[in-house]
């Protein structure tokens, strides 16, 4: 398969009655979801665009936008999804940066760029559509999307992928998490993040069926879904499975025969509410995935199979290829004491940051994307990541992840939340501070804290400093924002 969207036509005359997408109690099958994209493909195609031109979708959790990304692929054009919260002024220097030939848009907008209303688009695939229209498939080099991600550098990019690897990392995923053939994936997320127009990406490769929901804001309509639509597996980030276990744990655990899997990934998640998945779902395999918006999803741990490792993210997916490396960049044996840098290649790696060659050679070389993570690789080929290398806390030499203390701190009874991070002390080195979020009612003693710490983790790890506060900063996609808390 050389694209999503050629494997949309494949299952539109295979399995036509199949429901492809369910958004805001709405369905569209295999057949309508084919038909309304050659439609609005056509559309687009009226403008007489150069083909891989940028097209912005300001993106919702609608069966529009499905049609929408799926023309922009087949019209041979490049898909550019953005946040739905993103403003005026916002999405026109976006258009302005990429040049954009089209904006959907459910918002007035100038520019050298034709504007079309989000709510139209629907309307305009089926006017547009008429039987015999000549397809010409976009070829698996082509630019698929652009992504915008601010990563760890604060400075928004546009990471430019291929058809080739946007299959790719739907393969991984497919394989990894081992798609069902009824499969139905809820996806409570913001579409336009690479996590969650991932799978609806792997639902079409599969020929399968994906649910867009808006979020968790309401977690009555979060388990409507589940039960109305028949949901297999969930993409669910950390922070929202806390929320889940805080909040509704007893009725979660109700699906646990219903559910083949839970996929969560994008940020550190708790060893101690892995624990408590593995409790309350006893037969629903647990993932948590490892990647990026560079390199896609490459590596699938299976928690609920394999107890006790910490920081472990898997084997590498069917695509993916993980290697460790120094600060030069040269290929180490990694060990527990021996760590490094994590290095990723195969198909499904990014092209580069649009228009930006000199980042891109930061991160991009000879098809491997060198992260900031560090990590290493045990003898059976399960890979360890161990944090951010900034995030890192060093004293003396001595080094101390994060995520170590917080994986700690959060089997503590009374504690929502937490973040470890390195402050400066008297003498001019650092030291370890936590910071705190109590769950509702609770009193944590700070002191029995301390003492709790202290017998898990060697004592230059018990950070000197316990703060509470009431909430822990985090980026747009979920990860805590160790950057505010310095």
């Amino acid at each position: 398969m050389t694209s999503i969207v050629s494997a949309l036509a494949k299952y539109a005359e295979e399995r036509p009655d199949r429901v492809a997408v369910i958004a805001n109690d709405n369905k569209i099958t295999y057949g309508e979801l084919w038909k309304e994209v050659q439609g609005f493909a056509a559309y687009i195609g009226s403008f007489g665009f150069e083909k891989g031109s940028r097209i912005i979708v300001k993106s919702d959790s609608d069966i529009w936008f499905a049609v929408s990304c799926m023309a922009i692929h087949l019209s041979g054009n490049t898909h550019v999804p953005l946040e739905k919260t993103i403003g005026v002024g916002g999405l026109e220097d976006v258009a302005s940066q990429l040049s954009a030939s089209m904006v959907i848009s459910n918002i007035e907008a100038n520019g050298e760029f034709t504007l079309v209303d989000s709510a139209k688009v629907r309307e305009l695939g089926r006017e547009y559509y008429k039987e015999g229209l000549e397809i010409s498939f976009p070829t698996s080099d082509m630019t698929c999307d652009i992504m915008f991600t601010t990563g760890t550098t604060g400075k928004s990019k546009g990471v430019a992928v291929s058809h080739r690897a946007v299959v790719a990392v739907s393969e991984n995923v497919q394989y990894g998490a081992g798609i069902i053939e009824d499969n139905v994936y809820l996806v409570p997320a913001p579409i336009n993040h690479a996590s969650a127009i991932r799978k609806l990406y792997v639902s079409i490769l599969t020929g399968t069926t994906v649910v867009l929901l808006d979020g968790f804001k309401d977690i009555r309509k979060f388990y409507k879904c589940i039960e109305d639509y028949g949901v297999t597996s969930i993409l669910m980030p950390p922070a929202a499975v806390r929320m889940l276990l805080l909040l509704s744990k007893k009725q979660l655990a109700k699906y646990s025969s219903q559910l083949h899997h839970i996929h969560t990934g994008s940020a550190a998640f708790p060893e101690a509410d892995k624990e408590t998945l593995c409790q309350i779902l006893p037969e629903t395999k647990l993932y948590f995935a490892y990647g990026s918006s560079e390199a896609g999803c490459v590596s699938m741990f299976d928690y609920s199979q394999h107890k006790g490792l910490i920081s472990c993210v898997g084997k590498p997916n069917k695509n993916a290829h993980i290697f460790i490396v120094d600060d030069d960049r040269k290929e180490i044996k990694s060990s527990k004491t021996n760590q490094g840098l994590i290095a990723i290649s195969g198909d499904m790696t990014m092209q580069g940051y649009y228009n930006e060659p000199e980042l891109t050679k930061e991160v991009l070389v000879d098809g491997v994307v060198y992260t900031n993570d560090m990590g290493y690789i045990d003898d059976d080929g399960f890979v360890y990541m161990l944090g951010r290398r900034g995030d890192v806390i060093s004293i003396g030499g001595l080094k101390i992840a994060p995520t170590e203390v917080e994986n700690i701190v959060l089997r503590f009874p009374g504690i929502a939340e937490c973040a470890c991070f390195a402050v400066e002390d008297r003498m001019g080195g650092c030291v370890p501070k936590l910071n705190i979020v109590e769950q509702k009612g609770a009193d944590v003693d700070i002191t029995e804290l301390k003492k709790f710490m202290a017998q898990y983790l060697e004592a230059f790890k018990v950070p000197k400093l316990v703060e509470k506060t009431d909430e822990i900063p985090k980026t747009a996609n979920g990860k805590i924002n160790r950057k505010v808390l310095r």
